[in-house]
């Protein structure tokens, strides 16, 4: 009797999701609400979750390394942010004024981030960067971004060229991308070219652990190269803290590396799992939005419904009060180390030229860097090209890979994922067993060798 096939498996034992699939294209292009969700044959759906798993329409559990696209800290339902959140729905989601949640919220994150002297809260994370580069330009005067190949700040057309590869693909509808400088990473002396030769270069943004939070890592380094930099040539240095900010630590990636930028912009943990972000640094570029500061032609104009939403703070207070101890991140961190390790000796022990890699609670899946002879453990990212890097994984791989994972209870992305605080060595164990399962049947089908 032949065997059947992780794709014919997939297609079986997820045939509600499938359901689901066929009548959400009726509704969005690709069936989807994120880009990252649509995946092949199908995505799967979620009905609740806990902790580190999740479980779908279907009842199968999964562990969980989506941790909300990296806003999950906690896991899923932390005791205290239900808590909070439950009461504050009994005492108003939304009330068009101010309120004394966002005082409190406000406090914990500038006592937290050590660069922030003033913030304004967004809705989200795109919102802040787009917030940030405006800023930049009020600021300086000038019009350009400069960005890094790879590094993602949301969807505005200031700083989605070059997000993904091919990095020097048109974006459709954006409008003037020649605005848009996109430098390769970690190259000093090609951003210290481009502030030399173009006077018109209003900030510089970034990922600090590198791009899609390490995928083409960035070191400390680099930063304080760039922190001398930007400041000689009178440029706003930002960075992005989307999915670093409580994350790599209390104060984020410029607290563990001890280098200040301009601006930063937070969103994800920041709002413990609601939506959220912000903008926050030097009070002088933060107060270009003040009304009682600026005329109208030189102040920033900036409303939002649901700015600083009390749910939202509800939310965030307490997530801030748990991370500014410093103990959910060392614990994140501590079980990814354990997780890349693991998957790593599964690699070697197949024979195959792929990585996982990362640093602090993130891991990324490299699959297929080039050679063989070269162990998984002793893989490095930053040695290696960039564009060998984000997006490179052979696609047909990355697709069966983790339809297996699926199949074996492990739900991550395409590339990799983030651990939680609440993620056990168990866990660990069952994913690397799942990589190791999901390998061997992918052996057995001939897709790899």
């Amino acid at each position: 009797m032949s065997h059947s096939t992780i794709l014919e498996r997939y297609h079986q034992m997820f045939s509600t999701d499938k359901e689901f699939s066929q009548r959400a294209n009726q509704f969005f292009p690709d069936g989807v609400t994120h880009d990252s969700r649509h995946t092949h044959p199908f995505p799967i759906y979620i009905d609740h979750a806990q902790g580190s798993k999740k479980w779908g329409v279907n009842g199968k559990e999964f562990i969980d390394y989506w941790s909300g696209h990296g806003a999950l800290l906690l896991g899923h339902n932390p005791p205290r942010i239900v808590e909070a959140v439950t009461n504050q729905m009994q005492r108003g989601t939304h009330y068009g004024a101010c309120h004394p949640l966002e005082l409190e919220w406000a406090d914990l994150i500038i006592n937290l981030i050590p660069s922030a002297e003033k913030i304004r809260f967004t809705s989200s994370g795109t919102e802040a960067t787009l917030m940030a580069v405006r800023l930049s330009r009020i600021f300086t005067g000038r019009n350009k971004v400069l960005k890094f190949a790879g590094h993602y700040h949301g969807w505005h057309d200031a700083i989605i060229p070059g997000a993904n590869p091919p990095y020097d693909m048109l974006i459709p509808g954006v409008l003037s991308p020649e605005t848009t400088l996109i430098s390769p990473p970690n190259d000093i002396d090609v951003v210290e070219n481009y502030l030399m030769n173009d006077s018109d270069i209003a900030c510089v943004i970034l990922e600090p652990t590198g791009a899609s939070f390490g995928e083409i890592p960035t070191n400390g380094e680099f930063l304080t190269q760039l922190r001398n930099l930007t400041r000689e040539y009178g440029v706003v240095l930002i960075f992005d803290e989307v999915i670093t900010g409580f994350r790599v630590s209390p104060g984020g990636a410029q607290g563990y590396y001890d280098v200040d930028p301009d601006l930063t912009t937070l969103a994800k943990i920041m709002a413990g799992g609601l939506p959220g972000g912000a903008v926050a640094g030097k009070t002088e570029i933060v107060d270009l939005i003040s009304i009682e500061k600026h005329p109208k032609s030189k102040k920033m104009p900036h409303p939002g419904t649901f700015n600083a939403n009390p749910l939202s703070a509800a939310a965030g207070i307490q997530m801030l009060k748990i991370a500014q101890t410093g103990q959910p991140q060392t614990e994140a961190n501590q079980v990814a180390k354990i997780l890349r390790h693991g998957i790593n000796q599964i690699f070697d022990q197949h024979g195959l030229d792929w990585a996982c890699y990362g640093e602090f609670s993130g891991f990324k899946i490299l699959l297929g860097h080039g050679d063989k002879t070269l162990p998984a453990v002793d893989f490095d990212a930053y040695q290696c090209h960039y564009r060998r890097l984000k997006g490179a994984s052979n696609p047909d791989l990355v697709k069966t890979l983790r339809c297996g994972l699926l199949l074996n209870g492990i739900d991550m992305t395409s590339g990799g994922g983030m651990t939680t605080a609440v993620h056990t060595e168990t866990d660990i164990q069952q994913t690397i067993s799942a990589f190791d399962q999901t390998i061997q049947e992918m052996k057995l089908e001939d897709l790899i060798n």
